[in-house]
């Protein structure tokens, strides 16, 4: 539960008590929440694995319907520009209504999105499914609004990592539940399989969720101008939030025409041509080039989700728990309690991701993409968390969610412009572009981040004299 509502102790929705503070029921207010919980998780891992399935995807049945790389760069950019456009309005009305109607209004909106992409046949109805699926692509943000409404601080960091488990969980199922649904039956087959997902997520809302806003709570994470100017005056923070986008630009550049760089390079049966205009070319492959695709973009995508997950959930702990490293015993990762392995351990991930990025162009086959992308896979698992910790610990505690807000943001500003600007350089100066951009931006997000570095100890000892 959120702090600070002492004046109504209990609240009741959907047949669920949450208790604000110590009672004779506190033991059923927290088997309410570790349900709810449970919920939440199986929400969240649905959804994701539903969104996992069609990434790769997307540049094989754009190209089947005449995309030029651009236009599928737009395809994948399109989904997370109306998802910016739309997560404050989500925001505001499940502050006003509450976030059980905003959940299901999103999943239904996500139903129609993944049917319509289903029986698309026509590049325009691709782009209309990912407009819809955008819009309504408050599932998530909305989630974790419900887990900030039914934990109490010091379970906020455990609930919040739920959410993070069913990422990880999605991006490893995902991809390679997309490469047999495509093989198998195309665009069709993804798209129902993902509206059936939707559909499960409808019912798991309905009939298991209640309702968590209380009247008077104060609001989920928000996103404005204001508090984006304000995170980048930060020192820590600030260079954050440039580095995540600097980072988030190169490596969407890649997951947005990774399939296309895939059917121009690495099919068995040899390349697929795709001279044409900006926005649509010629060149309809026919269905066992697909097939192939399929299969080998969503079997190295789950690669990278299996070891994102991995390194996630095992290395990065070990690296930046206290006890590790050189900052010392001091307790959350360095001096003041302000993170101190954070910062190294997110410039050795730009430099992986950086390596990988320049290997990727001068993989001889498609064997060697394996390891290639293994090693863009162990960069994104130490860089993403690494950023995310710093901003949390530097944030100042009364404006966490207008700085997080403005982080979130510049994560999805990333993936706006990465893909479409891959897709563009991959359509007028050949496919190896993207990935050669991107490998510069990333080794000069490395250079920023090991400022970072100094910037995070020079923090920590500050908080330590102060304290």
């Amino acid at each position: 539960m959120l702090p600070g509502r002492r004046s109504a102790p209990y609240a009741r929705s959907g047949g669920l008590v949450f208790s604000n503070g110590p009672s004779r029921d506190d033991g059923s207010a927290k088997l309410a929440r570790e349900a709810s919980l449970r919920v939440v998780f199986g929400i969240a891992v649905l959804d994701l694995i539903g969104f996992g399935i069609l990434i790769p995807q997307l540049g094989v049945y754009g190209v089947r319907f005449g995309a030029s790389p651009f236009a599928v760069g737009l395809l994948v950019a399109v989904y997370s520009l109306m998802q910016l456009v739309a997560a404050p309005v989500m925001g505001r009305l499940s502050d006003r209504f509450g976030r059980r109607p905003v959940l299901l209004v999103s999943q239904v909106g996500s139903l129609a999105g993944y049917v319509l992409f289903a029986f698309a046949h026509t590049l325009p109805l691709l782009f209309l499914s990912r407009v819809i699926d955008g819009i309504s692509g408050g599932n998530v943000s909305t989630a974790q609004a419900v887990v900030a409404d039914i934990t109490r601080p010091h379970e906020r960091a455990r609930g919040m990592g739920i959410i993070g488990a069913a990422f990880g969980l999605g991006f490893v199922l995902g991809p390679a539940l997309g490469g047999v649904l495509g093989a198998w039956g195309g665009n069709l087959a993804i798209g129902l399989f993902a509206a059936g997902l939707s559909a499960l997520n409808l019912l798991n809302t309905w009939f298991f969720l209640p309702e968590t806003r209380k009247p008077g709570s104060p609001s989920a994470t928000s996103r404005t101008l204001k508090g984006a100017l304000f995170a980048l005056t930060l020192p820590v923070v600030g260079r954050c939030v440039v580095l995540v986008l600097l980072y988030t630009v190169a490596f969407a550049q890649m997951e947005g025409t990774f399939s296309v760089y895939l059917l121009t390079r690495f099919l068995s049966t040899g390349p697929v041509p795709l001279e044409g205009g900006w926005l649509v070319h010629a060149v309809h492959p026919d269905a066992a080039i697909l097939k192939e695709a399929s299969l080998r973009s969503g079997a190295l995508f789950a690669v990278v989700g299996v070891l994102s997950a991995l390194v996630q959930g095992g290395l990065v702990r070990r690296l930046v728990a206290p006890g590790h490293g050189a900052a010392g015993p001091e307790t959350a990762g360095g001096p003041g309690g302000r993170g101190g392995r954070e910062a190294p351990v997110a410039v050795v991930g730009f430099g992986l991701t950086a390596a990988g990025l320049a290997l990727l162009p001068v993989a001889p086959s498609y064997g060697w993409l394996f390891p290639v992308m293994g090693l863009l896979a162990v960069g994104s698992a130490l860089v993403t968390p690494c950023l995310s910790a710093l901003v949390s610990l530097h944030a100042p505690s009364e404006r966490q969610g207008a700085v997080l807000g403005a982080y979130q943001a510049s994560g999805s500003l990333g993936r706006i412009i990465g893909p479409a600007l891959g897709g563009l350089l991959f359509t007028r100066l050949g496919p190896t572009a993207p990935y050669g951009t991107g490998a510069v931006l990333v080794a000069l997000g490395g250079l920023l981040a090991l400022s970072l570095v100094t910037q995070v100890r020079m923090s920590g000892a500050g908080a330590e004299q102060s304290s």
